[in-house]
Order: structure tokens, then C-alpha cells, then sequence
């Protein structure tokens, strides 16, 4: 954490000076000097500030985790069932909170799960989940595990590249149920990268956690 609080120390003091020479500038009035003073410091911040990205901290262990399990094909859903609930109960012996954002059923077989893992250091608890598990001589499942997205990434997704589809919320099985109009999918257009939440009680809660599987899919891609 400590790699952390520096970068963050860092970027501070940045803000700070960056607002501290805006000020100054507004102030220097017919000053020409003191003006040409103050626009040569701010570009120099700023080509600091650029460079943040680049030093920003690579070791995402500390972070929440965004956990996708999947059926693989042609196998039932036993094996999702299980890792999930596995899961679950991992966390809840470390006293983590874990947000369910999606339950995909084909019939009554569950056939991927989405879930949110909160706490510091989730994401290094479950990384080495990440691949093809099996049950014992039974079905399989891939795991996908990413760090969610924090604001040091530097990751700017405008809203008029987000596609926003309300949906039917499933109960049952996965059968929809024509009064819960509050499950969320995003799009992000130029990529094509989706995310879907239901069952957060509201469609702003079901929103802010599709924003967040987003999100966390995106630093994925940008990571290659």
C-alpha cells in the first residue's frame, strides 16, 4: 500500500500547485511577466501531470474484485453453483461484503454468475481462481477475476459512448418478470464490451453496479 499512498501523495501535491498557479494567473492581471511566468510553470505541471498515468500503481492486489464464473460449454451449471457458493462463503469468513450482480439460468441451470467482492485485497485473495476449474470427475467452469477500476487509473469513459437498456428483472429460474423494469445492461459502443446487474432493489443500485463491471472489463482491454 505504501507505492499507493505515494502515488496518491503525488498526485496531490500536483492538484494543489495546479490550482495554487491557475489562481496566480488570474491575479497577474497587465502583468505580462508574471503571466508568461505562470504559463510556463503550468505547462510544466502539466507535462508532470501527464506522466501520472505511467507511474499510477501496477499492483492491483489491494483492490475489490469483479468475479465472473461461466459454465463451459456444453456442461451443466453444477460447477458454477458450487464455485460460487464457495465463493460467497470465503468472503463472508473474512467478514467481506460481496455483491450478486448477475445469476444468467438456462431452465433452472445457472449457467454464469457476476458477483462484486469488496474489502482490500479481495482481488489478491481470488487471482489465483483465475482459469478453468472443475469438480471432482464432474462439470467445469472458467473464472475470470479483475481489479475493479479505481479513480488513479486514468480511465475516462464519456456517457455518450455507454449505451443504457433497462431490462426485465428475472426471478424464478431466469424467467422474467414483467414488472421489474429495473435490471441494467451497458454498452460501450466503441468496443463493444457489455455489462449486466440486477437484484441490487434499485435501478440506480443496479446501474452503479453495471458502471462498475464495466468499468473494470475496460481497464482489462486497455491493459491488452
Amino acid at each position: 500500500m505504501e507505492h499507493v499512498r505515494r502515488f496518491l501523495d503525488g498526485l496531490e501535491s500536483c492538484t494543489a500547485e495546479l490550482e495554487a498557479l491557475d489562481e496566480l494567473l488570474g491575479l497577474a492581471g497587465d502583468d505580462e511577466e508574471l503571466k508568461a511566468e505562470c504559463r510556463a510553470a503550468l505547462e510544466a505541471l502539466s507535462a508532470g501531470l501527464g506522466g501520472l498515468r505511467e507511474r499510477s500503481p501496477l499492483d492491483h492486489a489491494e483492490r475489490e474484485a469483479i468475479v465472473t464464473v461461466e459454465a463451459e460449454p456444453d456442461e451443466d451449471g453444477s460447477c458454477v453453483h458450487a464455485l460460487w457458493r464457495t465463493y460467497v462463503a470465503r468472503a463472508e469468513r473474512e467478514k467481506r461484503r460481496v455483491w450478486t450482480y448477475r445469476r444468467r439460468e438456462s431452465g433452472c441451470d445457472l449457467r454464469a454468475v457476476t458477483m462484486r467482492v469488496g474489502g482490500p485485497g479481495a482481488f489478491g485473495l481470488l487471482a489465483g481462481e483465475r482459469g478453468v476449474r472443475r469438480l471432482e470427475r464432474g462439470s467445469g467452469a472458467r473464472v475470470e477475476v479483475l481489479p475493479a477500476a479505481v479513480s488513479y487509473d486514468f480511465l475516462r469513459v464519456p456517457d455518450e459512448e455507454v449505451r443504457i437498456d433497462l431490462l426485465c428483472q428475472t426471478w424464478g429460474c431466469g424467467v422474467p418478470h414483467p414488472e421489474w423494469n429495473s435490471a441494467v445492461r451497458l454498452t460501450h459502443l466503441p468496443t463493444g464490451t457489455g455489462a449486466f446487474c440486477e437484484g441490487q432493489g434499485t435501478t440506480r443500485r443496479n446501474l452503479a453496479g453495471a458502471t462498475t463491471v464495466l468499468r473494470a472489463r475496460l481497464l482489462r482491454l486497455r491493459a491488452g
